[in-house]
């Protein structure tokens, strides 16, 4: 009797060890942002040349999933990467949309966009880039009520 008890609460042990196993491997993205599905809304080179802001939106995470949209700004050589992000907190949050990247110059870049308003969105959207690589980012939000 104490063989099988014993026998019993390490195959209970063991079953729990290998849901938790399981469980924390589901939560981590070992691919990172590799199989995102991304759309270039808007793309625009610096007068320059030497950097490109990209509006975008993309989507991924699997059965968790979730979808937003955002701006980058990057070196022009370099790849997008959706979650160098210009606002927001948290990278993969829907909380910005309708977002268009204009060069006021080669030292200025504007970014206009809608945000979500609210107080579960006022602590994400604090969160904006104002400067890269020496460039200063105008974040202008657009008028309406979201």
């Amino acid at each position: 009797m104490k063989k099988n008890t014993a026998k019993l609460a390490f195959l209970n042990l063991s079953s729990v060890l290998l849901l938790l196993v399981l469980f924390f491997t589901g939560c981590v993205n070992f691919g990172g942002s590799k199989n995102d599905d991304i759309e270039i809304l808007q793309e625009e080179k610096s007068p320059n040349g030497k950097f490109v802001a990209t509006s975008f939106s993309c989507s991924g995470g699997g059965a968790a999933g979730y979808f937003f949209f955002n701006a980058n700004l990057r070196k022009v050589d370099d790849q997008l990467d959706t979650r160098d992000v210009l606002m927001g907190k948290h990278k993969t949050w829907m909380a910005f949309f309708d977002i268009d990247v204009r060069w006021i110059d080669d030292a200025n870049l504007e970014v206009s966009y809608y945000q979500k308003s609210g107080p579960a969105y006022e602590k994400n959207n604090a969160v904006k880039v104002e400067s890269k690589y020496g460039l200063k980012i105008h974040h202008r939000i657009k008028p309406g009520k979201f």
